[in-house]
């Protein structure tokens, strides 16, 4: 009995020479630049490998680099790209008083039942940052 062939698209797979991917090449041209252009300039080869060595050292790591199973260059990507978003809360009633620095009721129309006075809980504060 022969297997069928399971039919797999071709442009999700990554293309390698030599056994490194485009990404990774593209990494190496990068950490490259440095030291060429530092050897264009006529600068002594000890010290342009010294110069270049932390820019090097940079790009072989996000080269072969990876954090959660991702690529360590899509991550920190996306990583800067989540810190640059704007992270504050805001309700819709509220937005005409915004006072940073105070806690502000999620529902402040709505009125506490009497379980809610007795134990202290009421609706959840949000944190304006």
């Amino acid at each position: 009995m022969t297997q069928a062939e399971v039919p797999q698209p071709i442009s999700g797979i990554p293309m390698r020479w030599g056994g490194l991917t485009g990404q990774q090449l593209g990494w190496f041209g990068i950490g490259a630049i440095l030291p060429y252009l530092l050897l264009r300039l006529r600068v002594p080869p000890e010290l342009a490998l010294l110069l270049s060595g932390p820019w090097i050292g940079t790009a072989v790591t996000l080269a072969f680099g990876r954090r959660e199973g991702r690529r360590l260059d899509a991550w920190i990507s996306d990583w800067i790209w989540f810190q640059t978003q704007p992270h504050r809360l805001l309700h819709p009633a509220l937005q005409d008083h915004l006072d940073l620095g105070r806690y502000q009721q999620i529902d402040a129309s709505a009125r506490p039942s009497p379980a809610e006075d007795e134990g202290g809980r009421g609706s959840l504060p949000w944190v304006w940052r």
